[in-house]
């Protein structure tokens, strides 16, 4: 019977262990070193906006969600579609104004969610960190606003 009861805590811990390790967020690295995590800490929105230099619709783009990221209702965060890294990701930023942190690599895998094949593309993530809708095409401050309030979204 001891030994039962023994084997049985010890499943619980394993359990308990395995779930507390599902749990930890995914994060990923911008273009300053820093740590982001998809899922908010204060119940934000993100807006994960896919771009490429040579995208003209993209370029357009960008001071609106600048606009959006300054506001600091909804969270943005840019993903260059070509991959770049390091001195080039970090030229192409700087040459289209992007004033919204950038990841170095896409978060689609961990997010299992395909690449766009439009850009430019948007992924609406709810606070908890879940893409609940993609967007193609050129997108305003406006319109992203609108969809997340249809979308259950509280902004003030």
């Amino acid at each position: 019977m001891k030994i039962k009861r023994t084997w049985e805590y010890f499943l619980v811990v394993v359990l308990l262990g395995a779930l507390s390790a599902c749990s930890k967020p995914v994060t990923f690295t911008d273009l300053n070193g820093d740590t982001i995590s998809l899922a908010s800490e204060n119940d934000q929105w993100l807006a994960l906006n896919f771009w490429a230099e040579w995208c003209d619709p993209c370029r357009e783009e960008v001071p609106e969600l600048n606009e959006l990221a300054s506001g600091g209702q909804v969270r943005v965060l840019g993903v260059d579609f070509d991959n770049s890294q390091g001195d080039p990701l970090i030229k192409k930023a700087e040459a289209l104004d992007i004033r919204f942190p950038v990841l170095q690599e896409s978060p689609l895998t961990a997010l299992n969610v395909p690449l766009p094949q439009v850009l430019p593309a948007t992924y609406i993530i709810s606070p908890e960190g879940k893409v609940v809708t993609k967007l193609f095409g050129p997108q305003t401050r406006k319109s992203l606003e609108e969809q997340i309030q249809k979308l259950g979204g509280v902004l003030n």
